[in-house]
């Protein structure tokens, strides 16, 4: 994950480690004081998942779908979280063709929650 993070433009201060006690649970850390409002961690826009790029990219194909959702049930507040789903189905559905792979093979396989698409506040 990491690799992949500084592959796609991600950059951390020097004195920035990731950092796990049990193989499971990771964290950034640093061994020295770092100023107050300090850039510790930069993320490129274009490796952030958001609603916008993804309706830019897939266009008509989940403009199609969003439309029959609407009809069906008036929930277009919810169509940016749709829109993230679709996504990440997507990309999970093309494994080590998707270029997000690495991050997606880095999450949790087990999760003590119901998924459900329930009213959100946006």
């Amino acid at each position: 994950m990491e690799t992949w993070a500084a592959f796609n433009g991600m950059q951390k201060a020097e004195s920035v480690e990731l950092y796990t006690s049990d193989d499971k649970d990771y964290e950034l850390i640093t061994q020295s004081p770092i100023t107050a409002g300090s850039t510790i961690l930069y993320v490129p826009a274009d490796i952030v998942l958001n609603s916008d790029s993804i309706l830019y990219e897939m266009g008509d194909y989940i403009a199609e779908a969003e439309a029959s959702l609407v009809e069906i049930e008036s929930t277009a507040f919810s169509l940016p979280l749709f829109r993230l789903m679709v996504k990440i189905l997507v990309e999970y559905e093309q494994l080590e063709k998707s270029a997000y792979y690495p991050w997606l093979n880095s999450l949790p396989r087990v999760f003590y929650n119901g998924v459900a698409m329930t009213d959100v506040s946006i």
